[in-house]
């Protein structure tokens, strides 16, 4: 049995809304904790939006998200200790690998790890290497399950296709008027 062009469309359809909404959820949840967590929790700074753009969304997350899937995918790790441990290795290696290039660009370092335990040259730390440890299996063991089972119960819903297609297009105006303004770092 073929499939006729319009069906193929809405399957192609359904897998790009999924994924983009693991990358937008992932982006949202990246700036509510670098926001909310790091400013206001942490730092005890008060509200500062983390983000390069202007809503509330940080895009290295949700890139982050899909690296973190594939990689999982790649080495079968399923367990949630695993999940734990691996996130963790693979988000300080990719911190410490960030640091390097933002040095190499010329910019100003975005964190300085120095007055933490068992720092690298202010790069890299214990602590911020558990807690990406501990979201990365939040985020696989909690949160993707249940954007998942959200996504199969309102699949056919049209409320859930237009608020997706709104955050779809904001985000893309936010990143396109970014590009034109520059960071608002």
């Amino acid at each position: 049995m073929n499939m006729s062009e319009n069906d193929k469309r809405l399957k192609y359809y359904g897998i790009f809304r999924d994924y983009m909404e693991y990358f937008l959820v992932y982006c949202i949840l990246g700036w509510v904790y670098e926001s909310v967590w790091c400013c206001m929790i942490y730092h005890r700074r008060g509200f500062i939006n983390r983000g390069v753009l202007f809503g509330p969304w940080l895009p290295i997350y949700g890139v982050g998200f899909f690296i973190i899937l594939g990689i999982f995918t790649l080495l079968k790790v399923k367990k949630p200790v695993m999940i734990f441990i691996v996130g963790g290795l693979v988000a300080v290696a990719a911190e410490l690998a960030a640091s390097y290039i933002i040095d190499a660009t010329g910019s100003e370092p975005m964190w300085d790890y120095h007055g933490y335990f068992l720092n690298f040259d202010g790069r890299i730390a214990l602590v911020p290497g558990l807690m990406f440890g501990l979201l990365i299996w939040a985020a696989m063991c909690l949160i993707q399950p249940l954007i998942k089972k959200f996504q199969n119960r309102f699949r056919t819903s049209k409320v859930h296709n237009i608020c997706f297609i709104l955050i779809t297009v904001l985000f893309a105006i936010d990143l396109v008027s970014r590009i034109w303004l520059g960071s608002n770092i």
